[in-house]
């Protein structure tokens, strides 16, 4: 067979990762935001709502052993199967704290991708040069917005932006409508300009009721009340209007756009750039979607001859009104030689020729849709119904986070519009829905509640599902397919393999087969401080083996940041498919020890993961996470035991790893019958959530109120000698005494 047909017609997906399980995964300190690529430069730049921008550097995905047989390196081996055939995919190059507050865009240059620009609620536009990975430079709009000059426009920076390579760099950006709270203060300061407006006529008219003989007067006249209403719309009126598209340029950095392009009344909802046509797609929160060519002249001089015709004649002659008649609007919009895709707010994806505009076929990704397909054949999801339920839970919860609404609502009776996110919006509320094209323009890549879905836009099905057995824990909203092909430095990986000619080789041994496809597929999830590397291996395929143990499901996710308890639960729900939701929980709860390093010394406690297993992998999650370290013991009564557990210190903090509190897990054959029992400490019935405690002596009164998951086996006298520690009248320590960290087995 053809590598990039079969004889039946179904085109290849040698340029896609089809795997079941991402390879690796990275993190940021916040939430990731956005995602872009440079295919010239194999670089990818990930964002996120703390303003950072990270660069990351392609690798080769196939790690090859070191010389005489050595194992890989460390930088290909983390997140790799035991026999060396995955690697990292990427390496950390650079980050930058490029904005203050949220980004609003990041994408790289169209076609070749030599620069990059991101855009932040700070009202900073930087630019980047991807080869060097160094900001070649900065525009700061918020000068405008804070201008006292009447004639300079105002505007505010939206979410969507497009970078084009042509005789110039030029910058496309949308504006965005004011948040409530901007929207007040606009009302205030058009009330304050209206009274003050007022007083000035009023106090003119008490000059010219004057008793004063100043000689004759001229004859009244209209033109200073036309200067004075003129000069008041102008105080008023010099906001750009929301739908307004901001061109810049890239080489002089000016602060004032070229031009300020008015296709849109409305907010901009989703904006694409076909690099070929030199043709951008726009779409408003009206549901106007347009087609038009870029004026790159400052004049206003409208003539667009420069990039050629458009691919109809009159817009009545398409299906541009598609979305106005079905009230609804895109929020994204991908673009392929042949066709473009719109993720519209109804859930549903409309996919367009090019050649005319006109709608080719309409998927409908609705969760009455796979209801309906779970109450018809329950095993066509792959997923069980209590699995569903759960994910069909998520789906509402990031309906309410705006990320359908493309941040923006507008009353349908005075046509205001709105936007719903602000700079303070938690995380999830910057992200967005993202879906791509391959390279080819056959496939279209959709995150849907069940994985990533490569569709055929010739037989409209579903080819692979990419990453559906990691989509239990985390639902995917946005990805980048990054091509094959990936610049490799060969002399660091020489370095690297110690001069061994193994570290350049592709293929079989004697380098005559041709290189294994190396295209990565990115994938960001909801509300996640993670991406997610996929690439065509599985690092979880056991082909017919047992089950991975939760080391190998660990090693893909590097720790490359401070991670939290939602982290490592995150991580234990890795490589299960629905049906496995039980046996995910049950990989925490394996430990059957642990050992609390103190700063009195170490003690050793035997765990009851099978009385307790809820308690225990709460206890566990938070000791891999390190919530746990240089925590005191805040509590301390002689002849009674010992508390800890609280990272404020004094009693009143702490919460589960799910968050909150969670039941007791009470059972008869363990109580609190002898000393050196490990319990929870709670506030009444099913309220435990970070503290625990050692008794020193027998507490049967205890009994049934708390729940006891653990002994000390070793280290008893260190107990003893935290015990003896003198406390203050409220049984605090007068020394400190901490948990340095702790270690589980």
């Amino acid at each position: 067979m053809d590598s990039t047909s079969s004889k039946n017609g179904v085109l290849s997906l040698q340029d896609i990762p089809i795997s079941e399980h991402y390879q690796v995964s990275f993190m940021h300190r916040s939430t990731v935001t956005h995602c872009c690529t440079s295919v010239r430069h194999g670089y990818v730049l990930t964002g996120s709502t703390d303003g950072v921008v990270k660069f990351w550097k392609r690798v080769s995905t196939t790690a090859t052993a070191g010389p005489s047989g050595s194992a890989p390196p460390i930088a290909a081996s983390a997140g790799a199967s035991g026999d060396g055939t995955s690697s990292r995919c990427l390496e950390f190059v650079k980050s930058y704290s490029s904005h203050v507050g949220p980004l609003l865009a990041l994408c790289t240059s169209q076609p070749n991708g030599d620069s990059a620009v991101s855009i932040g609620w700070d009202g900073t536009i930087k630019f980047y040069d991807v080869a060097t990975f160094d900001v070649s430079g900065m525009i700061r709009t918020n000068n405008n917005y804070n201008s006292n000059n009447n004639k300079s426009k105002k505007f505010r920076l939206g979410r969507h932006a497009v970078l084009m390579e042509r005789e110039d760099i030029y910058l496309l950006v949308s504006t965005r409508a004011p948040t409530r709270g901007e929207w007040k203060e606009e009302e205030h300061e058009r009330e304050r300009l209206k009274q003050l407006k007022l007083q000035q006529q009023q106090r003119q008219q008490n000059d010219d009721s004057s008793d004063d003989d100043d000689g004759p007067r001229p004859a009244p006249t209209d033109e200073p009340k036309k200067k004075a209403k003129k000069e008041d719309d102008s105080n008023c009126n010099n906001w750009v209007t929301p739908g307004s598209i901001l061109l810049f340029s890239g080489t002089n950095l000016s602060a004032e756009p070229l031009r300020i392009i008015s296709y849109h009344a409305s907010p901009v909802t989703a904006m694409a750039y076909h690099s070929k046509k030199q043709w951008v797609l726009s779409s408003d929160v009206s549901g106007v979607l347009e087609v038009w060519n870029v004026p790159t002249s400052s004049s206003n001089d409208d003539s667009l001859s420069e990039s050629g015709p458009l691919p109809f004649q009159s817009k009545f002659e398409t299906d541009l009104y598609a979305l106005m008649k079905k009230k609804t609007y895109a929020i994204d919009i991908a673009v392929s030689d042949k066709h473009f895709a719109l993720y519209c707010s109804d859930r549903k994806i409309r996919l367009f020729s090019l050649n005319g505009c006109n709608l080719v076929c309409l998927y409908d990704e609705r969760l009455k849709v796979y209801d309906r397909m779970l109450s018809s054949n329950s095993s066509a999801m792959g997923i069980d119904a209590i699995e569903y339920g759960k994910r069909a839970a998520l789906e509402r919860e990031m309906e309410d986070s705006y990320l359908l609404s493309g941040g923006v609502s507008s009353n349908a009776v005075t046509k205001q519009s709105i936007s719903t996110v602000t700079s303070t919006s938690e995380g999830s509320n910057h992200q967005h829905f993202h879906l791509t094209f391959d390279n080819t323009g056959n496939y279209l890549l959709l995150p849907t509640i069940v994985g990533i879905k490569a569709i055929n836009i010739q037989t409209h099905r579903v080819t692979a599902t990419v990453g559906k057995g990691d989509a239990s824990a985390f639902r995917f909203i946005d990805v980048t397919l990054c091509p094959g092909d990936a610049k490799v430095d060969q002399q660091l990986q020489l370095a690297r393999m110690g001069g061994s000619s193994a570290a350049i080789k592709h293929g079989s041994e004697d380098g005559t087969a041709p290189p294994k496809n190396d295209s990565l597929l990115i994938a960001l999830a909801y509300d996640k401080r993670r991406f997610m590397v996929f690439t065509h291996h599985d690092p979880l395929s056991n082909d017919g083996q047992d089950e991975p143990d939760e080391q190998t499901i660990l090693a893909r996710d590097i720790l490359n940041e401070q991670p939290d308890a939602s982290d490592i639960i995150d991580a234990s729900h890795l490589g299960r498919s629905g049906n496995g939701a039980n046996s995910s929980s049950q990989q925490l709860t394996t430990a059957t020890q642990a050992i609390l390093r103190t700063t009195h010394g170490d003690i050793r406690i035997k765990l009851f993961p099978k009385e307790t297993p809820r308690t225990i992998q709460n206890f566990i999650g938070h000791a891999q996470s390190g919530y746990y370290d240089n925590v005191i013991f805040h509590r301390i009564i002689p002849s009674f035991m010992i508390q800890t557990g609280d990272p404020l210190g004094d009693g009143t903090g702490g919460e589960s790893i799910w968050g909150g509190e969670f039941e007791d897990e009470i059972r008869r054959d363990l109580k609190h019958d002898r000393p050196f029992t490990v319990s929870m400490a709670n506030a009444g019935p099913n309220t435990n959530g970070s503290q625990f405690f050692i008794t020193t002596v027998p507490t049967p009164w205890l009994d049934n109120k708390h729940t006891v998951f653990g002994r000390v086996v070793g280290g008893m006298e260190v107990v003893s000698a935290i015990e003896a520690v003198k406390t203050d009248e409220l049984d605090r320590p007068l020394s400190e005494v901490k948990i340095l960290s702790v270690d589980v087995s």
